[in-house]
């Protein structure tokens, strides 16, 4: 695993040292064997895990600068993912991983403890909720989200974390006109706009990505996000 996960990143301008691998390592055994009890990912085939998960994740840092120092938030982190795979390419850079699923939660600190990540918080929440607590609300200069949602309601979840002048990176598998031009309503009154959309395939295959960049260009307005449920059912 270490060396095809090694070959991966090295021919796609990704060093990881040895250490690094055996994180990696370590990361992807408890996975599988903690898959086997809770619904953690569908991808368990060692060579999927190792594109679709672990280069997927890390695959940002080959179109974005995250600068040593900075705080990264990753809302609705699952499995995971991209938090766990950057934290562990990026150790001078302090993450919080945030889900609404306890046992997610609880598997994530365990994994933090076997990968022995000294940059990693596990926090079990709504983004509704944290977002409202001043230790966390625009605390953040780089929000990330491999979340599958509603862009609306991606935004409103995500932008309330970030810094006057931080971003939001979507992981998006599929970047449609339609749900672009229909977020620009949320961007309006989350004072956020599209910088880029970077659109780029998986090495070797024809399985297409995007990162939609947001830059947040001013504060959010205390009343965002909305109560728990509301992004969903009725997204700006």
């Amino acid at each position: 695993m270490k060396d095809k996960l090694y070959d991966v990143c090295q021919n796609n301008n990704i060093s990881l040292s040895s250490g690094q691998l055996e994180q990696f390592e370590k990361f992807y055994n408890y996975m599988l064997e903690m898959n086997q009890v809770m619904n953690l990912t569908s991808i368990t085939d060692e060579d999927e895990v190792i594109l679709k998960h672990f280069f997927d994740s890390m695959s940002l840092v080959n179109y974005y600068e995250v600068k040593n120092g900075s705080r990264v938030i990753d809302v609705g982190t699952g499995a995971g993912f991209p938090g766990i795979p950057l934290a562990i390419l990026l150790p001078d850079v302090h993450f919080t991983l945030m889900d609404s699923l306890n046992k997610r939660i609880l598997f994530l600190k365990d994994v933090v403890k076997k990968c022995g990540l000294n940059n990693v918080e596990c926090i079990h929440s709504r983004a509704e909720e944290l977002a409202k607590d001043m230790d966390y609300r625009e605390q953040y200069n780089l929000c990330v989200s491999r979340a599958v949602a509603n862009l609306s309601v991606l935004l409103e979840y995500c932008i309330p974390f970030i810094k006057k002048g931080g971003s939001f990176i979507s992981y998006k598998s599929v970047a449609s006109d339609d749900e672009l031009a229909e977020s620009k309503n949320a961007q309006n009154k989350l004072c956020c706009k599209l910088k880029q959309n970077i659109a780029f395939e998986l090495p070797d295959t024809d399985i297409h990505r995007n990162f939609l960049i947001f830059e947040k260009f001013d504060k959010t307005a205390d009343k965002y996000p909305r109560n728990n449920g509301i992004p969903r059912k009725k997204p700006l």
